[in-house]
């Protein structure tokens, strides 16, 4: 066991095997590694898109309860007192498509 050498195993299977195996060993490193370098630098540029699209800050979500109400939550202090400017009326909206749809 002491004669062997992983190396000149590795090498004598590489002389012997057929031209195609040996294409094969040759190309397929290679690309696995272009692919993956090819993904990382994919992945690192979408990232960054969204992390451009989105640079301000939360101001309001919507949450829908058990009763299928929607809820706005608030995120940051109102201004002096006032009620932001909110165009959430289903009622009016329900009237106005249906009044659309008629005509």
């Amino acid at each position: 066991m002491d004669n062997y050498n992983f190396w000149s195993n590795l090498l004598d299977t590489f002389q012997s095997s057929p031209d195609w195996i040996k294409a094969l060993w040759l190309i397929v490193p290679p690309a696995f590694l272009l692919a993956l370098v090819a993904l990382t630098l994919r992945f690192r540029i979408e990232s960054r898109k969204v992390e451009r699209r989105f640079d301000g800050e939360l101001v309001y979500s919507i949450h829908r309860d058990a009763d299928n109400q929607l809820h706005v939550i608030s995120h940051i202090p109102l201004a002096e007192g006032r009620a932001p400017l909110l165009l959430l009326n289903p009622a009016d909206t329900t009237e106005t498509a249906q009044g659309l749809i008629g005509k």
